[in-house]
């Protein structure tokens, strides 16, 4: 008793069903053969009479059928239509006086979701299995003319013997349209129109626990971008929120058709890259930063550069899988990227990942702060080259680069800075390279003791964020030149452009203290946040520094060429002197010198040496000199 009642549930929409059609058919009949003798409605093959007029009690009761049904077309058992009503007509768009006669086939042109033709199946089914009305369904119907219709189709014999076939389709076009809308409202991204976490993590659940394919991998990705909070402070949430849109561009036409892309919230990103290898993985995230690096979003006049951190893992489907670490385990991989200094794809590995944690929590600030106490970290001077001979001037000029040596290996600042930012640190790093900086510059004056004639040295040293807003840095700086007995002029403090319009009021108080005090201050970065000239007209710089990616593409790019001419005459107006960075090859110095930037520095034009062998060189330079002399 108990498994036939289990049965009954499962029986309750063809109950439904089979009510339904019995009402339809029992209302059909009322129109075909009601209270007067039966009259056929339109011209029937081999009848040649004329179609008699209906009578009002039939004209009521189609309308009822109308109401009740929707669609009704009526077939013989060879397929004929025999009857058809006033709604199919405006949902096929063909005349029933013009179908009566033809075979259903050609009228009814019916198509499952998936593209197969349905009509001849339908037609086929309810003849082998006359007592069971069939339900299809939403399926697609194609009118005589124009685009295609969703309807719900039923099926079912009527008459002894199945003599007739009765076709009933209601249009669910406008119904699946606002269901698409909710849908699309609930599982996508307002802003991006890309999917939302929700649906997300919902779409990779799903294939994480398809065991169906234990032999096909996935890669999933997380995504942050960097530099967004500038431009988002500096021009308002409406040009984020622009950013954002154009960011979602890139990511469609840089994944593969069968990759889902995410706005995760704020500006995280996620992509799932469906049956992919790491390998495959990595290269296609490669790509989209690249398209991220050589992108500039612009607005009102300010033209920006960006990039993102990439995290990356590769995995197996598996029926005990659990999502949340895997999204866990993919944003420390993202948090990784950034960490090593950003603008890089870093890819998840079980092992590395327990050692580099710990790493990171407990080994970063011991070494950082045992660097510092120990004075472990190593200073580099790379030259800035004069592009222009007569322009030249009696003093070199080097930046001053940081190294830190760990494992048999210096690392390069991208690696630590974010790390000691995070930690608080960047203040005593600022402070210790300012030290070090001026104690070689005094230790060249006194190699030099005897007086012969010799070049300057110039030092350009970078001030984080944090020594921007540190209140306590003018002083410390004041009280090193005159401990050291350095000559101001002999200083340059850089500031990216980034950090002074995020910090204005700091930046603004900090260089204008050290310019009072002598030194010379570069703005770094200049173009990635081009923005206005009032704010320059208030800094006193002596140099703006080109970002280095305008001058990377300068030969291959005519916008990036635009932008690095742009800097350079913005340069010509404020006054001051450009720098171009980042120059490695010799095509791009001659076009430098034809834009006429003043100075250019990167591997081509010197690479860095230690800070102690700039100092021997300058040395021997002047044992030479007043060999001379």
């Amino acid at each position: 008793m108990a498994d036939k009642l289990t049965v009954l549930p499962n029986l309750v929409p063809y109950l439904l069903l089979g009510m339904f059609v019995a009402q339809v058919a029992a209302v059909y009949l009322l129109v075909r053969f009601g209270k007067r003798p039966p009259v056929p409605m339109a011209r029937v093959a081999n009848d040649g009479e004329e179609t008699a007029k209906s009578s009002p009690e039939q004209v009521n009761t189609e309308w009822v059928l109308d109401a009740l049904a929707g669609g009704v077309i009526v077939a013989n058992q060879q397929g004929i239509i025999t009857y058809m009503n006033t709604s199919a007509e405006k949902l096929t768009l063909w005349q029933r006086d013009k179908v009566l006669g033809e075979h259903v086939s050609s009228v009814l042109k019916l198509e499952d979701l998936q593209g197969n033709a349905l009509g001849e199946k339908a037609f086929e089914t309810n003849i082998f299995h006359p007592n069971y009305p069939l339900q299809f369904g939403q399926v697609k119907l194609y009118p005589r003319v124009g685009e295609e219709r969703f309807v719900e189709l039923n099926t079912t014999c009527i008459l002894d013997n199945c003599k007739a076939i009765v076709f009933i389709f209601r249009d669910v076009t406008a119904d699946r349209k606002v269901i698409n809308r909710l849908y699309r409202q609930a599982s996508r991204d307002a802003l991006t129109d890309l999917m939302n976490r929700t649906s997300f993590e919902q779409y990779v659940e799903q294939l994480a626990h398809d065991t169906s394919a234990l032999t096909r991998s996935h890669v999933l990705a997380s995504v942050d971008l960097d530099n967004f909070k500038i431009i988002n402070d500096t021009c308002g949430h409406l040009a984020g929120d622009e950013l954002l849109k154009q960011v979602a561009q890139i990511f469609r036409r840089s994944v593969r058709i069968s990759d889902k892309v995410a706005r995760i919230g704020g500006d995280e990103f996620a992509v799932f890259l469906e049956g992919c290898g790491l390998e495959k993985g990595r290269s296609i995230m490669e790509s989209i930063l690249t398209e991220l690096r050589n992108f500039r979003f612009s607005w009102e006049g300010k033209v920006f550069s960006i990039g993102a951190s990439v995290g990356l893992i590769e995995f197996m489907p598996s029926s005990n899988l659990q999502i949340k670490q895997l999204f866990s385990d993919a944003d420390k991989a993202c948090y990784t990227a950034k960490a090593l200094g950003r603008n890089q794809v870093f890819v998840h590995e079980e092992e590395k990942r327990e050692q580099m944690s710990n790493q990171r929590v407990h080994d970063w600030s011991k070494l950082l702060k045992d660097a510092l106490r120990e004075d472990r970290f190593i200073l580099f001077a790379q030259p800035v080259m004069p592009l222009h001979s007569e322009r030249n001037q009696s003093f070199r000029q080097y930046e001053i680069l940081l190294r830190l040596p760990f494992r048999q290996a210096l690392l390069n600042p991208g690696s630590f800075l974010p790390v000691a930012d995070r930690l608080d640190l960047m203040t005593s790093i600022d402070r210790w390279i300012i030290r070090k900086s001026l104690e070689m510059l005094a230790g060249c004056r006194s190699d030099n003791a005897h007086g012969s004639p010799c070049m300057e040295t110039r030092l350009m040293i970078n001030l984080s964020g944090q020594s921007v807003q540190d209140a306590r840095l003018f002083p410390y700086v004041e009280q090193q030149i005159k401990q050291f007995g350095i000559d101001p002029g002999m200083i340059c403090f850089e500031i990216s452009e980034s950090v002074a319009i995020s910090n204005f009021v700091h930046a603004k108080r900090v260089m204008n203290a050290l310019h009072s005090l002598g030194c010379h201050l570069v703005l770094d970065d200049f173009g990635s946040g081009f923005s206005s000239l009032s704010y320059l007209r208030e800094l006193p710089l002596s140099y703006l520094k080109i970002d280095g990616n305008f001058v990377h593409n300068l030969v291959s790019s005519p916008v990036d060429a635009a932008m690095v001419k742009a800097v350079h005459e913005v340069g010509q107006v404020m006054n001051l002197l450009t720098i171009a960075e980042l120059v490695e090859d010799g095509e791009t110095l001659v076009r430098l010198r034809q834009i006429g930037v003043d100075f250019a520095q990167g591997y081509y034009c010197g690479r860095p040496i230690p800070l102690v062998q700039l100092r021997e060189r300058i040395h021997s330079e002047q044992a030479l000199n007043a060999k001379a002399a």
